[in-house]
């Protein structure tokens, strides 16, 4: 007969096997809430209140390591004027341990930051909640509508088409998250690894970062990165200015304000999403630059707008997931990208932030853009080069050693 701890080790190793083929990914789904009871849709606002002052409470102790749950199942805040009042925790008790382990989690992964040299804070106080942890096992699909959370046996959905159609899939874990255009859960699902093999396009390409034109290709294509604020945006805007602040009518004007900037979050996604979808399709390799994208604000504030509503930042990052799977190649942010001269090699200190001509005094004259991004696949594919021979080199020079 086995023991628990080594059925419980085995059934640690078997899992870490089936991961091994597997892809972890994140679906997004939307509770209905227009087919919710008014009790049931109070009582799962109730649960992010309830969320707030446990994480409060917690943060608060003297020894957040060794906070028990069982023993604040009634916790004392403070109402708007300041007096103490004792609450009641109804939540599930699973989610109450949940809530717990992710403030203890924050805190470790702060000690982890601060030991790297990052400069990091305490945590604070929070004033609203909009994100509630589910562990693996509380989250269970009824039907190809329906799910199962703590305290709500069945809750109609939208969204799980997305994955329950999957073969042998695995629900990890879940997070009940609060936004200004609903109530969504996002599902974190183990899915087999697909073997479908992509087809080499043989192409590689060079990827140049700018502000008029957000990003020019090494073959001449240019695309505009931006969503800019909508009018409707504005004039909301405008009208909160005008409300009372603390009345309903404010609250009310404020969501919708929220909305809509969620709006403009999802189509930002969605946009950055489609062009590396595009440019994946189309090259093999793409090569791109580190610019500091953040520091552009700072040192050019006549175009501070267009860069804050351009989503080369989401870009950029989910250009470095790529070169984790080497489909993407990232070269210095110090590579002379636009002074350097691929026909005689000379380096032009004197070009302009506005001269849209690369033009050098051997003769060869380019689009700016163009130029630089033809120059960082040029450097790129070099450092490369490279860095596959000196990986080659190391590994004869290991299994020599081995020998």
């Amino acid at each position: 007969m086995m023991t628990k701890n080594k059925q419980i080790r085995q059934t640690l190793i078997e899992t870490q096997k089936r991961r091994q083929n597997q892809i972890l990914k994140v679906y997004e789904v939307k509770v209905d809430c227009h087919h919710v009871s008014k009790e049931d849709f109070k009582k799962l606002n109730h649960l992010f209140v309830e969320t707030k002052w446990i994480q409060n409470d917690v943060i608060a102790s003297n020894d957040i390591f060794k906070y028990d749950y069982k023993q604040h199942r009634k916790i004392i805040n403070f109402d708007r004027d300041k007096n103490e009042v004792e609450r009641n925790i109804t939540i599930q008790t699973g989610v109450h341990q949940a809530i717990i382990k992710q403030i203890q989690q924050d805190i470790y992964n702060l000690s982890k930051s601060k030991k790297k040299g990052r400069k990091v804070g305490r945590l604070k106080f929070r004033r609203n909640c909009s994100n509630i942890p589910l562990k693996t096992g509380m989250l269970k699909i009824k039907s190809s509508k329906q799910i199962s959370i703590p305290s709500f046996r069945k809750l109609n959905v939208y969204g799980l088409e997305q994955f329950i159609n999957l073969p042998e899939y695995e629900i990890a874990n879940a997070n009940i998250v609060k936004k200004a255009s609903g109530i969504y859960i996002k599902i974190s699902v183990f899915t087999p690894k697909q073997s479908i093999q992509r087809k080499s396009t043989g192409k590689t390409v060079g990827l140049d970062f700018g502000i008029k034109d957000n990003i020019t290709t090494s073959d001449g294509e240019k695309f505009n990165c931006s969503v800019q604020e909508s009018d409707y945006l504005k004039f909301l805007q405008r009208k909160l200015s005008k409300k009372q602040k603390g009345s309903k009518r404010y609250y009310k004007c404020l969501n919708q304000l929220q909305k809509e900037y969620e709006h403009l979050t999802n189509k930002r996604n969605d946009d950055s999403n489609k062009l590396i979808s595009y440019l994946k399709k189309e090259y093999d390799i793409i090569y791109y630059q580190d610019e500091q994208i953040a520091k552009w604000r700072k040192f050019n504030r006549g175009f501070a707008k267009n860069i804050q509503h351009s989503y080369l930042g989401r870009v950029k990052a989910k250009l470095k997931e790529l070169s984790k799977n080497e489909r993407a190649f990232e070269i210095s942010k110090w590579t002379p990208s636009t002074k350097y001269c691929p026909q005689c090699g000379s380096l032009n200190d004197g070009i302009q932030l506005s001269d849209r001509i690369f033009k050098c005094d051997c003769g060869y004259q380019f689009d700016r853009d163009v130029h630089a991004a033809k120059n960082v696949k040029l450097f790129g594919s070099t450092k490369r080069a490279e860095c596959l021979e000196q990986t080659s080199v190391d590994r004869l020079a290991s299994i020599a050693l081995s020998m």
